[in-house]
């Protein structure tokens, strides 16, 4: 018997969320007046992360999930441990032995939700070696978001799961997606797989309002793929059906982990057997209750909750 429902891979991060009195939105930029003090109106330190939100996420939903990332020696992982503690997530697939420390962000956050992000990054990912092949192996589904550009390792986890009959569902990070040659035939063996409309337009080289954009995107073999839009909604396609769903009217606070709750909402939905359509409505349900509180994890719904908020 399967000891998770669901494991999350990817990457755990640190978060320091600022959301200034005096910051302002002109066109596509967010300013700062040069030399300025300004008063923080919100802030927030939590944990962050592909891998770590969603493992909170389908924990939240009433899932038995882990997580398997990395993180260094230093006081920010206590951040990262104590989140996935409080959320009842197992954390005993991750490494903790990063040199460089463990990865960070300093989000600025606009008056709209909007948001701007300055990410820490070092030249250390996960690697084969760092995976407890025979734990990771225990569960029903893989979660697989950012590797950091690791395909190998990619390539090796759709195997374990296509062997130990594991769905796999795929969130693929921008270095990723630039190394499609090797990307493309692996989505062939994907259950679930996740984009927002930047990244499918790199993944098919083709524009959204491009006719061959979705014959192209469904060419690639994945059972089902969503592409979020941002406030302009989400598109699913899958069994040869297209379904469009618009943002559920919220007032936004922070748009910070929006795909991930989307994502992982929208995979829940489908371990509880629930249709496309209907898990379509939870990750649109779940990304909006993010968004209208500072942080991705805040706003996650529970599984009562998802089941009962109006659309």
């Amino acid at each position: 018997m399967p000891t998770f429902d669901v494991i999350s891979i990817g990457t755990a991060t640190v978060d320091i969320l600022v959301k200034p009195e005096k910051i302002t939105l002109e066109g596509e930029w967010l300013k700062i007046e040069k030399s300025s003090k300004n008063e923080i109106g919100k802030w927030l330190i939590s944990s962050g992360g592909g891998a770590s939100n969603s493992a909170v996420a389908f924990s939240r939903l009433g899932l038995k999930a882990s997580c398997v990332s990395q993180v260094g020696k230093d006081w920010l992982k206590e951040y990262v441990f104590k989140d996935l503690d409080e959320e009842k997530v197992d954390r005993k697939m991750i490494v903790c032995g990063r040199k460089e420390g463990t990865d960070f962000s300093v989000i600025l956050v606009g008056p709209d939700g909007s948001r701007s992000i300055l990410v820490k990054r070092g030249k250390e990912r996960l690697e084969e070696k760092d995976i407890k092949w025979g734990k990771i192996k225990r569960t029903k589904w893989f979660y697989i978001s950012s590797l950091e550009g690791n395909i190998n390792l990619l390539e090796k986890l759709i195997g374990v799961a296509e062997e130990n009959e594991i769905k796999v569902a795929l969130n693929p990070g921008n270095r990723e997606l630039k190394q499609r040659v090797g990307l493309i035939p692996l989505l062939s063996q994907v259950d679930f797989l996740l984009l927002n409309k930047s990244e499918a337009e790199l993944l098919t080289e083709k524009r959204m309002r491009e006719e061959r954009f979705w014959k192209r995107l469904t060419s690639f073999g994945a059972k089902i793929t969503a592409v979020t839009n941002g406030r302009k909604g989400a598109h699913v396609i899958g069994g040869g059906k297209h379904i469009f769903s618009p943002i559920i009217n919220t007032k936004a606070m922070d748009e910070t982990g929006a795909g991930d709750a989307f994502g992982s909402a929208m995979v829940a939905g489908l371990i509880y057997g629930q249709t496309m359509e209907e898990a379509l409505g939870w990750g649109m349900k779940n990304s909006a209750a993010v968004v209208a509180q500072l942080g991705a994890k805040a706003g996650l719904l529970s599984l009562g909750k998802i089941k009962c908020c109006r659309k």
